[in-house]
């Protein structure tokens, strides 16, 4: 079938009754990397989805699945008619359009052709054979092999044996060897017999490398054989799989079990031979991921071949970590051990797996460089932790690794580390709104980048301070800062970070209302990010000064700018920006009391901002509609929108945003004389607000609310004569 599908052909195992499943996820991710080898995977799951699909888009796959478990599985790799999915499943998975065929036992002329293939002299014992192993494909294989391997076997003698072992094992086909209902691992009983008949058979030293081989996570090569199970010359290796023992990948040149084996032969290892060989194992696939980064590090156009070499023994490699990890606390030796995986893997492991299971590693590798008190190779954990939380963007978390991280450098005289320690803390510090500490941080790596003498870094720590000092008001030192970033910059080449400088500048300046010197910041910005061809930064500088204009009452000017600005998201093709100039551009006419116009632009920029936009901006565009129509007098309307945006705050649960469009309901029913219903949506905003008493936002909301409530039971009462 290769022929017909030549882009590319995968083979996946998902193992659905393993210790090991391979999931959806990581078959998308194997794809990914067969066309893109050089590319980090997404850690956003319906990103990788998305890729995937776009990776198979109009090629010509095959896919070969076995172990599927469930429909969905299938249904998540499928993409067009030009992907072929074969698979075979233990459970019944039925699929719109797929074709199913039932494999249990094979019939009898088909037995006898499969025994006959592996031994064409067992012809007068044929059907017997077949029977005693009740039509099983694999018994069957593994008796025809065995004959085959064992020439000087009398076949009556093979017979008499599996007689023996049918009669000491209990009747009743199948039995399950797992109580859990929900993945229940089935063992073929017509295969026990001529397993434990070879096994019984075999000789020492093979059934020994034999069990050793069971302790792999996945397939293997013949130098791990030979290093761990110490079969020198791989004859013991060679003599299983000629007893169909052991498959080999003749493309890869790797051996493997099918699974059903596998269980049959781990049930028999003994705990020595588990608790030797496990070490073993582990500090020879360290040595295969040291072997593969070092290779990486000594050579980066040697990266396809390094991350070959990982994916291949990613299994045994992620098996070797974990037992290192479990067994931290016996040995400081296993210890280093656990600490020194998660080093050589740092660069290639999130190349290939998500965020989360890079922190996994980290975290045992933090554990296991404390309980072998190494000051060192802790240090450098906590500063991957916090490296890793902080590109998910779990800044509390990364917070607390980065602080011990930046102590620990400081303690043990590390400048390097203790400066990007301080530069991701306050990076983090800045995303929660701490900007005192974030100001602290960046301060004192400023210091330490200053020694270096690199400039480029120096500019990008003056503007990180910049951008803090303002988030914190200190407008004095962030416009020195600002200034200082831009003396840099403008040494540089660096036109985009000189255009992204002025425009900040221009920002601050009309903030603290020196319009005249934000005007010619953010000109000078569209200046050069119109000679750079920066459309994002040209609009972003055009939007700034309308803003500004408008500030100013240049309101021809102001309009001019939201023009061009509109115009440049056109010819980018961007509607997410189309959708907030628009909103701006009704801003526009709305503060110019012109709201006939006002509503235009925002009804234009509704549909553009709900695709393609984020849920917040567009309350923020539906609030400003239902405000226009209000001034209007259009209620009707200008509830609709209200009653859109408390949609939009309950959908994603959002109180704040679901408070504040109640009271906007309420505010609108007031307006329109309805104060039954203007009390109803009054009390149920207090409701939600009073929940939330320590939170400022809540609690100005909330008194707001309180005091109109207060002063409308004053007015009935004053109204009633009482």
């Amino acid at each position: 079938m290769k022929p017909k599908y030549p882009d590319a052909q995968f083979y996946f195992d998902f193992n659905g009754g393993g210790d090991r499943p391979l999931s959806v996820n990581h078959a998308m991710g194997h794809v990914l990397r067969a066309f893109f080898p050089k590319e980090s995977l997404p850690n956003d799951p319906a990103k990788l989805a998305q890729e995937y699909v776009s990776a198979l888009k109009g090629k010509r796959v095959l896919m070969l699945v076995d172990n599927a478990s469930k429909a969905s599985q299938i249904k998540r790799l499928l993409v067009g008619k030009s992907v072929l999915i074969l698979f075979t499943s233990r459970e019944k998975v039925s699929l719109p359009g797929s074709y199913a065929k039932p494999v249990k036992e094979l019939f009898p002329d088909e037995a006898e052709l499969l025994l006959f293939f592996y031994a064409g002299h067992a012809k007068r014992w044929a059907t017997e054979i077949n029977e005693l192993c009740g039509y099983s494909p694999m018994a069957i294989a593994l008796a025809g092999s065995y004959l085959q391997s064992n020439p000087d076997l009398a076949v009556d003698t093979l017979v008499k044996e599996l007689r023996e072992e049918k009669r000491v094992l209990k009747s009743g086909g199948d039995e399950e060897l797992d109580g859990n209902a929900n993945k229940k691992e089935i063992l073929d009983r017509n295969i026990e017999p001529i397993f434990n008949v070879i096994f019984r058979d075999m000789r020492k030293e093979t059934a020994t490398v034999l069990r050793k081989l069971a302790l792999f996570s996945s397939s293997f090569d013949e130098k791990a054989v030979i290093a761990v199970c110490g079969d020198r010359d791989c004859d013991h290796l060679k003599r299983l799989v000629s007893l169909k023992f052991i498959e080999h990948d003749s493309v890869n040149n790797r051996y493997y079990f099918h699974e059903l084996l596998h269980q049959l032969v781990k049930a028999e290892v003994r705990p020595s031979e588990r608790i030797l060989t496990y070490r073993t194992l582990a500090f020879y696939y360290f040595d295969i991921l040291q072997n593969a980064n070092e290779l990486y590090e000594n050579d980066e156009d040697a990266l396809e071949s390094a991350l070959n070499i990982f994916d291949q023994d990613w299994f045994n490699i992620k098996a070797g970590q974990k037992w290192s990890s479990q067994k931290s606390e016996e040995d400081a030796k296993i210890a280093k051990l656990c600490g020194d995986y998660c080093k050589e893997a740092r660069a290639l492991i999130p190349m290939r797996h998500s965020t989360d299971e890079c922190i996994e590693w980290s975290e045992s590798a933090l554990t296991a460089s404390r309980e072998s008190e190494n000051v060192e190779a802790e240090k450098n954990n906590l500063l991957s932790l916090g490296i890793q939380l902080h590109s998910m963007a779990h800044y509390d978390k990364a917070i607390d690794y980065l602080e011990e991280a930046q102590t620990l450098s400081r303690k043990l005289g590390h400048v390097s580390d203790e400066k990007q320690a301080l530069d991701l803390l306050g990076q983090c510090c800045f995303s929660v709104g701490n900007y005192e500490r974030a100001i602290e941080c960046f301060t004192k790596a400023l210091e330490y980048v200053r020694l270096e003498g690199k400039a480029n870094k120096e500019m990008e720590m003056l503007d990180s301070l910049a951008q803090a000092c303002f988030k914190a008001k200190d407008y004095e030192h962030s416009e020195q800062y600002y200034k200082l970033a831009l003396e840099k910059a403008r040494n540089t080449s660096n036109k985009k970070f000189q255009a992204q400088l002025l425009s900040d500048l221009g920002i601050l300046c009309n903030t603290v209302k020196k319009f005249q010197s934000a005007i010619t910041y953010l000109k000078e910005a569209k200046t050069l990010a119109s000679q750079g061809n920066l459309k994002v930064l040209e609009m972003g500088a055009l939007e700034n000064l309308s803003v500004c204009y408008l500030q100013t009452g240049k309101h021809k000017k102001a309009l001019e700018c939201l023009d061009s600005s509109l115009d440049l998201a056109k010819k980018m093709g961007d509607n997410r920006g189309q959708g907030i100039i628009l909103k701006k551009m009704g801003d526009y006419y709305y503060n110019l009391k012109e709201f006939t116009k006002a509503i235009e632009y925002y009804e234009r920029g509704l549909p553009k901002i709900r695709k393609f936009s984020t849920y917040a901006i567009e309350y923020s565009l539906l609030e400003s509609l239902g405000n226009t129509y209000l001034e209007i007098d259009r209620f009707e309307k200008s509830q609709i929108c209200f009653r859109h945006a408390r949609s939009l705050g309950k959908k994603h649960i959002d109180r704040y945003l679901e408070a504040k469009a109640l009271w906007n309901l309420s505010i609108t029913c007031q307006q329109s004389g309805d104060f039954t219903d203007a009390l109803g949506n009054a009390e149920l905003a207090s409701h939600i607000c009073s929940a939330q008493p320590l939170n400022n936002d809540f609690k100005v909301l909330g008194e707001e609310i309180k005091e109109w409530m207060l002063k409308r039971v004053g007015d009935e009462i004053k109204d009633s004569g009482l």
